[in-house]
């Protein structure tokens, strides 16, 4: 049988092939391991590879996520198929080896008992936030195989040379009312994250949380009266120099804490050495384009089909 579940042995593989098949992406063998074997939800039975004897020659990594967005036919939580990666080694593409990846998942997931699978639009732990446009073969390929695209998404890049990202005197201000900001620590661990899913969710949860395994912790804090009112991670869901999630409580917005901690943020990454950064599945656009001289870089069209 060509398709066989993969397993921690075969990450190298995993990773040669992706450098190769998706080129508009920087993949390690780090990020390759959180999506594959640190998935959260992780079923073995839904990633899979399709193999010519010890040749790796398509890859697919699937999963599972409990899903009410309000912008799909689905009115509750529900356990939904996601499709995080699916990638075909470039020497052996139209030779139906994606197919039959995409019909061996669909198949698995029917027998699990999921009613629906989407490309995109999911959290955490996504590799993007739906299909690049620039990838259009891959478009192409969903919709042949019964998707329907659903919405889109973008990325803005920042030029983290532009700027000093230079924060204290914001920060003494705010210190002058009464708000501390900082980096989050490990043993921020149970109050942030109780915090985070009261205010933010389930999803905002997980990624918060997920930058204090960093090193250094990728997410930094605002605390007014010893309670947490605001956060910025980055290094969290998607690939590396990535900026987000970061949100405010709402009486406490307007005083500019979002602006310092997205500058603090993007701080990091320069000093770890990056020239460019990356927001990911951008909502206020102008926001970003205002406070940091963001631009799109990046546009993302998301899919789903019934099973």
């Amino acid at each position: 049988m060509p398709i066989r579940e993969l397993n921690q042995a075969d990450l190298p593989t995993v990773l040669d092939l992706c450098q190769r098949a998706l080129p508009l992406d920087t993949f390690s063998a780090q990020l390759i391991q959180r999506h594959m074997l640190d998935e959260p939800e992780r079923n073995p039975a839904f990633q899979f590879g399709f193999w010519e004897g010890d040749e790796l020659r398509g890859v697919l990594l699937g999963g599972t996520r409990r899903i009410d967005d309000g912008h799909t036919l689905l009115h509750r939580p529900r356990p939904v198929g996601v499709l995080k990666l699916i990638a075909t080694d470039p020497a052996y593409r139209r030779q139906g080896i994606a197919s039959q990846l995409i019909t061996a998942l669909i198949e698995r997931m029917r027998d699990a008992g999921l009613t629906w699978l989407r490309s995109g639009n999911f959290a955490p732990s996504y590799f993007w936030p739906g299909v690049d446009a620039r990838y259009t073969p891959a478009l192409c390929f969903l919709q042949r195989h019964g998707f329907q695209r659903k919405g889109d998404a973008v990325n803005m890049a920042v030029d983290l040379h532009a700027h000093t990202w230079d924060t204290a005197d914001d920060e003494e201000r705010l210190l002058g009312v009464g708000i501390r900001i900082r980096r989050a620590q490990p043993s921020d661990a149970d109050a942030f994250g109780a915090w985070l899913g009261q205010a933010w969710g389930p999803i905002w949860q997980w990624e918060g949380l997920r930058a204090l395994h960093n090193q250094p912790p990728s997410a930094f804090v605002a605390e007014r009266d010893g309670e947490f009112c605001a956060f910025a991670a980055y290094n969290t869901s998607s690939f590396p120099h990535v900026f987000g999630p970061t949100g405010t409580v709402e009486d406490q917005r307007a005083q500019g804490i979002g602006r310092v901690l997205l500058c603090l943020c993007l701080r990091d990454l320069r000093d770890a050495g990056c020239s460019q950064a990356e927001i990911g599945w951008v909502g206020p656009i102008a926001f970003y384009a205002r406070v940091a001289d963001a631009t799109i870089n990046r546009v993302f069209f998301w899919h789903e089909r019934e099973l």
